[in-house]
């Protein structure tokens, strides 16, 4: 028991989801398993603890909605690390438990009684420059509130046409029931890994939904000023004409699993 390390994170700002992690880590701590947490959150906890960075857990525990657990996979991925989603959101398509069952969760990741489900990331780069990575989608979008852009889309050297739009979002499996079901874009099953391009409120009826191969390389240009958003972590402004290539990155996110689960169903009743 003393040899598993547990990695705590969550949303410092939301103390709903501090408490449950609180109350979490206490229990942790009492059954004597080893402990760190996100770094963020040591000015929040009563006594001192290694960060994730110093301490490189077993596992990740994030306490939250999607949102969080969208910026703890981005660390476990960087680390190689599994982690376990616990719900506190609204929606929780990433997690895997509620915080009632976090005892059981306990015990069976001491046995090593799990799956991993391995997902696949994106990486983005601007003007060739240095990879930035994601799980659920990148999104590139205009800078004004009216008026529409238009971005060129190619797939693999080859040319895929251009549209006029909001924007467009490139989204992996993981993120098609996220902004991209929302503009319209198609549910794929969880274990396809894919790319689906989704242009945001497209003027015109000739582009629709794209699903790329895995290893494509799909590159897009924009006719104005606008911005590049990954995850909704990381953003950045992008120029007129500036190269954004995604791809499938080298990294992967490795979810903990104790159950099988209809990725149908929980659409159906997470967004009814």
């Amino acid at each position: 028991m003393q040899g598993m390390t547990l990695g705590f994170f969550t949303n410092p700002q939301k103390q709903s989801a501090v408490d449950g992690l609180l109350t979490g880590l206490s229990s942790a701590l009492l059954q004597g398993y080893s402990c760190c947490v996100d770094a963020s959150l040591l000015p929040l906890i009563p006594e001192p603890l290694p960060t994730i960075d110093q301490k490189i857990p077993d596992y990740i525990l994030a306490f939250g909605g999607d949102g969080t657990i969208l910026r703890a996979a981005s660390k476990a991925a960087e680390l190689g690390i599994p982690i376990l989603g616990i719900n506190l959101g609204r929606v929780g398509f990433l997690s895997e438990i509620t915080p009632d069952q976090l005892q059981t969760a306990f015990a069976r990741l001491e046995q090593h009684a799990f799956a991993l489900d391995k997902r696949m990331m994106l990486a983005c780069r601007v003007n060739g420059g240095s990879p930035h990575y994601c799980l659920n989608e990148t999104l590139l979008y205009k800078r004004a509130f009216s008026g529409i852009v238009d971005i060129s889309v190619e797939i693999s050297g080859v040319q895929a046409g251009s549209v006029m739009c909001d924007g467009i979002i490139v989204s992996t499996t993981t993120g098609s029931t996220g902004y991209s079901i929302s503009a319209g874009g198609p549910v794929v099953a969880p274990e396809l890994d894919v790319a689906i391009i989704t242009p945001i409120c497209p003027h015109t009826l000739s582009f629709r939904p794209i699903i790329a191969p895995v290893d494509a390389q799909m590159c897009f240009s924009m006719n104005s000023e606008g911005y590049i958003s990954l995850d909704g972590i990381y953003t950045a402004e992008i120029s007129r004409d500036d190269k954004i290539v995604v791809s499938r990155s080298e990294r992967q996110v490795a979810f903990i699993k104790f159950e099988e689960r209809n990725i149908y169903s929980l659409i159906r009743s997470k967004l009814s």
